[in-house]
């Protein structure tokens, strides 16, 4: 039998991040993985001969410089390549190209408002007077909800003391992001329709929510909390896809002494007299440790590997009835040429456009109908997407010379079809109309298509185990986050059973690659200690 002081389950980039901090605090740890490699929801693969992509997530902005700098990650190879352009185009053609360049920015939105650049730049303002509020709380422990020490007093009064900072002007736009509607927001800022659509799809990819419903504009604050190399709202690519963070996570914590073992699938968290005392494999293999470190969501975490008998009731009802699922699907597609838009003819040449994140959107009605069309168990069609086309900036992605892979993450396409039906049946079809989609904007699509890799939310959760396919361990919506993430009862890291912790997106605070949970889940642990 194995013994350790620390079983950190799934070796995804938070697992990594709490088995560095806790190596580092003297702890002999072991992490325990069930797929073939390491990684989670960040890995690079070759999905087809000779093109490799990050196969889930894809992009790079909100990993915590501290993790960044704890944990040595550009020594073992961590390289971002920021992404300074983002175009949002319509199917008619009309799009908004943004640049490093403030007067050519200007004229894009002059094509549409006269007076919608100077209202996007004084929000982008707002956003980011909030967004470095929040920022502030990513590497605290949530105070607690009902009963407080006096280390949760601290924390609320220094919180209150960073709101207070704030004009009032910006108090006020905060608790509109917190309780309001994204759609009063656009529209309380912007005129035009083109800018309202941009301005939309910033909550598109963290949520599954329609503009009408409050508490979902938290997912624009996303784009001010990040920063790339110091420059803040900055996003980005990992040179060699982003396996490459975890590959380098995984070097740091074997340098420390940490053990990973993969195809090692834990079937059941194990408890004597209301502590955990170690995990059984699926190959019947007893592993002994007085801490257990969960990167699992909190409902396989507390519900299958647990199980709600080592649960007070209330608890347990809580879990089940906590909302999981983001509604998104994943492509990865290998090209034979570059792609180029109509809209922005390129002579085959690599232009601005392909060095950016493209949103593909009718308007921010679109994100509206694909919302409801999910709701009813219909993928929507067409779905809105955002593409990134990472070989162009990192070519080594690809084999051949002048091919490319592409990254799509299309929305808003639901765990449960109508009628009974099965993704294994339908996916398919849903392929076929994203790809006549995309050909609307990229008229050679099919032409250059060499082939393609496609994750349902069905995927998603067989692959990563994923409650319903969600991509953040539980919804971003107000009553989800902070100290209620993922319970009252559970939002500091540490479960109602005595040595099992939540270091995964299912803790505060919450979805994206940010290393945050899995930081202060270790923080936790050692105090605890």
């Amino acid at each position: 039998m194995s013994e350790y002081d620390a079983i950190i389950i799934g070796a995804g980039h938070n697992g990594l991040t709490t088995a560095n901090y806790l190596a580092l605090g003297g702890l002999r740890v072991c992490v325990l993985e069930r797929r073939a490699v390491v990684g989670g929801a960040a890995v690079t693969a070759e999905f087809h001969p000779g093109y490799r992509n990050s196969t889930f997530s894809y992009v790079v902005s909100l990993l915590r410089p501290e993790v960044i700098k704890d944990l040595n990650l550009a020594h073992y190879g961590y390289e971002p390549i920021p992404l300074h352009n983002a175009l949002y185009i319509d199917s008619s053609g009309d799009y908004l190209l943004l640049t490093d360049d403030d007067q050519r920015n200007a004229n894009e939105f002059n094509k549409f408002s006269a007076t919608d650049y100077a209202a996007y730049r004084a929000f982008e303002q707002t956003v980011e007077q909030v967004g470095a509020l929040l920022s502030k709380q990513w590497l605290n422990e949530p105070p607690k909800l009902g009963d407080q020490g006096v280390s949760d007093l601290i924390s609320v009064m220094k919180l209150g003391v960073d709101v207070f900072k704030l004009d009032a002007e910006a108090r006020w736009r905060l608790m509109q992001f917190f309780v309001g509607a994204p759609e009063t927001i656009i529209d309380r800022w912007f005129e035009s329709a083109k800018v309202k659509a941009m301005v939309a799809a910033h909550i598109m990819p963290a949520n599954y929510a329609p503009l009408s419903q409050p508490g979902a504009s938290l997912a624009m604050l996303h784009h001010a909390v990040g920063e790339i190399k110091g420059q803040a709202g900055a996003w980005g690519i990992v040179k060699g896809g982003m396996g490459s963070i975890t590959r380098a996570m995984a070097q740091s914590a074997r340098a420390k002494g940490v053990d990973i073992r993969t195809d090692a699938a834990v079937r059941r968290i194990e408890v004597a007299g209301g502590r955990v005392t170690g995990v059984t494999l699926e190959t019947d293999e007893f592993i002994a440790a007085p801490i257990i470190a969960a990167n699992t969501d909190p409902k396989r975490t507390l519900l299958d590997l647990l199980g709600d008998a080592h649960l007070p009731s209330e608890f347990a009802r809580d879990i089940r009835a906590f909302r999981q699922e983001s509604a998104s699907l994943r492509m990865n597609v290998a090209l034979s040429a570059l792609p180029e838009f109509e809209a922005l003819p390129s002579a085959g040449q690599i232009a601005d456009y392909h060095r950016a994140s493209i949103t593909m959107t009718e308007g921010a009605e679109h994100l509206n109908q694909a919302f409801y069309s999910a709701k009813r168990g219909e993928p929507a069609a067409p779905p809105l997407i955002e593409v990134i086309i990472p070989s162009v900036l990192d070519p080594d992605l690809t084999d051949k010379s002048g091919h490319h892979v592409m990254s799509l993450l299309c929305k808003y396409m639901p765990y449960s079809l109508s009628g009974g039906r099965s993704w294994d049946e339908e996916k398919a079809n849903v392929v076929d109309g994203i790809v006549n989609y995309v050909e609307r904007f990229i008229p050679r699509f099919r032409d250059i298509l060499v082939g393609y890799e496609c994750f349902t939310p069905l995927d998603l959760e067989r692959t990563l185990g994923m409650t319903r396919g969600d991509i953040c361990h539980g919804r971003l919506e107000p009553d989800q986050l902070f100290n209620m993430r993922p319970h009252p009862e559970a939002a500091q890291y540490a479960m109602p059973v005595g040595g099992l912790y939540l270091c995964g997106s299912g803790a505060h605070p919450g979805g994206g690659v940010t290393g945050a949970p899995g930081h202060n889940a270790a923080k936790r642990i050692l105090k605890d200690q």
